[in-house]
């Protein structure tokens, strides 16, 4: 049995054999400048809409509805280490962003942050 073409491209992305149209990139240490330092993000954490901020002079904050976190971050090749000193997840933690467009991205913890304007 011979199926036509566009049929067979239509299979093979349902089922998850076909190749992405794009490949997402970590962005560069530069694209994180520009696109997240100094900007407030939010995202959500357990159901909860949180707010973060990796500010100029290397402090980090993050507030939630009942909780707060402050720390530092640092750059670490292509991504981000924060340290947390208050909050209830204290220590390092390191990671990557892909740019998703639209002012969203997503970091190597699976976690999406949008830019707030």
């Amino acid at each position: 049995m011979t199926f036509p073409k566009p049929f067979l491209v239509t299979a093979a992305i349902l089922i998850g054999v076909a190749a992405p149209l794009h490949a997402a990139e970590t962005m560069t240490k530069s694209e994180i400048t520009s696109a997240l330092i100094g900007k407030t993000l939010s995202t959500s954490r357990k159901g909860m809409p949180v707010r973060l901020t990796y500010n100029t002079d290397g402090s980090v904050a993050m507030k939630a509805m009942i909780i707060s976190a402050k720390g530092t971050w640092r750059y670490n090749g292509d991504g981000l280490c924060m340290n947390m000193t208050s909050g209830p997840r204290k220590g390092e933690t390191c990671v990557t962003f892909t740019d998703l467009g639209n002012g969203r991205y997503l970091n190597s913890q699976g976690m999406t942050l949008t830019l707030k304007n």
